[in-house]
């Protein structure tokens, strides 16, 4: 297995924080070498971040493949897009699953998503395909906004569009976020097993789905805003929606199995392709988020799978959906309790320039899983 693929394990919670400190490491290295940085304490090389956590520079760890650092050093300022766009993804996910049974846990370590990467399942899948979306939206955007030296807006739409329209503007470059996204985050994935092809396939999901929600943006020219002539530009969406669309296809996810054409004149690159278990449903299209493996229950705690089960879990107790005390809780009933809470209230803006509010005290009611 790559890099990438133990992130992803190759996402770890210091690697995130590490991404934004490596162009200062990078630029004060005379030699020009390549630092792994590892979330362990030293006494010499130290680096610390704004909350004082200590990252040390270790030569002797390579977080990232030989390919991946010379795409770092070929596009000078992509270092920052691909680490914002790992931070987005990751906030993406625990939004999008914030109210089921696996809601996108987390933990500091070598590991972010802990042992679930390890699995072939549904959540392995979104993973993949959020942070390989993540990265490839933070690059396009990136390109547009002129942080990246190698890339700028994409300028190749011109002309006429339309009878009252025509391109221009700076659409963002989905095509060069496509292609870094796909050189960078599949170049860790190594092998020829199924894990590698579903692995694969997820991160083009994740690509294709911030590709296929692109939207045209226009801005009017006229007399008093008449609106006679538009120009109009493509525009990336947002990443919420791109989660949104994500997990659906996680609901719909295609359960597969290695193809097998059956015959010795096929190509090995032919032998590597999915095929649906159920010889009944479709092959999976390139939007499709794609598993192999069932996914654990995740309602109890279990070290062995890494889950943390929903006991103490916040429910609806209103709720029939997956948020309600009933789902959420696996059956085992929930706790009610109540909870006063002070919040600022009945807030009055006062020219010039303050504002004043009062504090109002409420009681809320709490439900927690048992």
């Amino acid at each position: 297995m790559g890099h990438w693929a133990q992130l992803p394990g190759w996402v770890s919670a210091a690697l995130l924080l590490a991404l934004a400190a490596l162009p200062a490491a990078l630029a004060a290295n005379s030699s020009g070498r390549w630092w792994g940085i590892v979330n362990v304490a030293s006494s010499t090389n130290l680096l610390t971040d704004s909350k004082s956590l200590q990252l040390v520079l270790e030569p002797s760890l390579q977080l990232l493949s030989r390919k991946q650092r010379r795409l770092i050093r070929q596009n000078p300022g992509i270092l920052h897009s691909v680490s914002g766009g790992l931070q987005s993804a990751v906030r993406e996910c625990k939004w999008q699953f914030r109210n089921r049974r696996w809601n996108c846990p987390t933990a500091p370590g070598p590991h972010l998503f802990g042992k679930i990467v390890n699995r072939g399942c549904r959540e392995t899948a979104f993973i993949f395909a959020i942070t390989s979306a993540g990265v490839t939206h933070s690059v396009a955007r990136s390109c547009s906004e002129g942080s990246i030296e190698s890339c700028t807006c994409d300028y190749r739409r011109r002309g006429p569009g339309g009878p009252d329209w025509h391109w221009g503007g700076c659409s963002d470059n989905i095509d060069f976020g496509r292609l870094f996204g796909r050189e960078f985050v599949d170049s860790g994935e190594k092998g020829r097993d199924l894990r590698f092809l579903m692995n694969l396939h997820n991160n083009e999901a994740g690509r294709t789905t911030v590709f296929s929600e692109m939207r045209q943006e226009c801005k009017c020219h006229g007399m008093s805003g008449s609106c006679t002539v538009r120009t109009c530009w493509m525009r990336l969406p947002t990443l919420r929606a791109v989660g949104d669309v994500l997990r659906d296809r996680f609901d719909g996810a295609s359960r597969v199995l290695y193809g097998n054409r059956g015959s010795n004149r096929a190509s090995r690159a032919e032998l590597l392709r999915l095929e649906p278990e159920d010889p009944a449903h479709k092959p999976p299209s390139p939007h499709d988020l794609v598993y192999f493996e069932k996914s654990p229950n995740f309602c109890t705690y279990s070290g062995r799978l890494g889950t943390a089960g929903t006991a103490g879990r916040a429910c609806n107790s209103s709720s029939p959906a997956l948020d309600g005390c009933e789902l959420l809780c696996c059956g085992r009933g929930h706790r009610t309790r109540t909870q006063r809470v002070t919040e600022r209230c009945n807030c009055t803006f006062h020219w010039c320039c303050h504002v004043s509010c009062r504090n109002c005290t409420h009681t809320r009611v709490l439900h927690e899983c048992l």
